[in-house]
């Protein structure tokens, strides 16, 4: 890899620019899995992150494909990651056959020797886990594993700040739109109140009781109102006269 260190910066910025409601965390889980592949040679990545719509990325098309797919969701170092929230490293895939059996068994006869796993967690939240498995057998470089524990916890980081975000995007719409209806609402009370004469307690009990009628939610009666597509003397035809009205139509 050509300059190093320029790599590793550009990623761990490129990991942490997640403040935007619009992520897409499937391609950013994507970008995520080819930095570990980019970071290990030889290696093929598995990654698995939970969230309102779990996502499973491969590196190598025979990750994905049967049994492999279903071994690597039920047992592994990336299994054992995610659940205890530690590392797994330097592991010799010949050497695990008491550990992981059928994944031991099943990423040798693809090549693999050696496999390793870093949890996408941060206190008490998990994410899921990364595994690399590569063709060699020799340990990960001590400043690959930093690197590696670095990328985990910055995409951890910067997941949880979008799901952060994202969640007070959702409920500053949520109150804006409450408060929209209440002020049209409000508008649409006085409206009533003014033209029939009657009080605002009263006015509402009067929509309250066209929206029931006519199986409305209270603000689009208010909207209509307010929009001149309903005027306030039909607010005092009840729904059989109405009917009755449009029969003789």
């Amino acid at each position: 890899m050509q300059n190093r260190e320029r790599w590793v910066t550009d990623t761990l910025v490129e990991l942490a620019d997640t403040l935007v409601p619009a992520l897409d965390p499937t391609k950013y889980w994507h970008c995520v899995a080819d930095r570990y592949a980019q970071l290990v040679a030889s290696s093929a990545v598995h990654l698995a992150a939970v969230g309102d719509r779990p996502v499973v990325i491969n590196t190598d098309d025979r990750l994905g494909t049967a049994p492999l797919d279903r071994i690597l969701a039920e047992e592994g170092p990336g299994v054992d990651s995610r659940d205890g929230g530690e590392q797994v490293v330097n592991v010799l895939l010949a050497e695990a056959t008491t550990r992981w059996r059928r994944l031991s068994q099943a990423a040798v006869s693809l090549g693999y020797r050696s496999i390793h796993a870093f949890p996408f967690s941060r206190r008490e939240d998990v994410l899921g886990a990364v595994t690399v498995l590569t063709s060699e057998t020799t340990p990960l470089p001590v400043a690959d594993l930093r690197i590696a524990t670095a990328l985990a916890d910055v995409a951890t980081i910067g997941m949880l700040n979008h799901q952060a975000i994202a969640k007070l995007t959702t409920t500053t719409g949520q109150l804006e739109g409450a408060l929209t209806s209440r002020v049209i609402i409000e508008q649409a009370k006085g409206l009533v109140s003014a033209r029939l004469e009657i009080s605002p307690e009263a006015a509402f009990l009067l929509l309250r009781r066209y929206a029931r009628g006519h199986n409305m939610k209270i603000g689009e009666l208010c909207a209509s109102l307010m929009s001149r597509r309903l005027t306030v003397g039909e607010l005092t035809v009840s729904p059989s006269k109405a009917v009755k009205a449009g029969r003789r139509r």
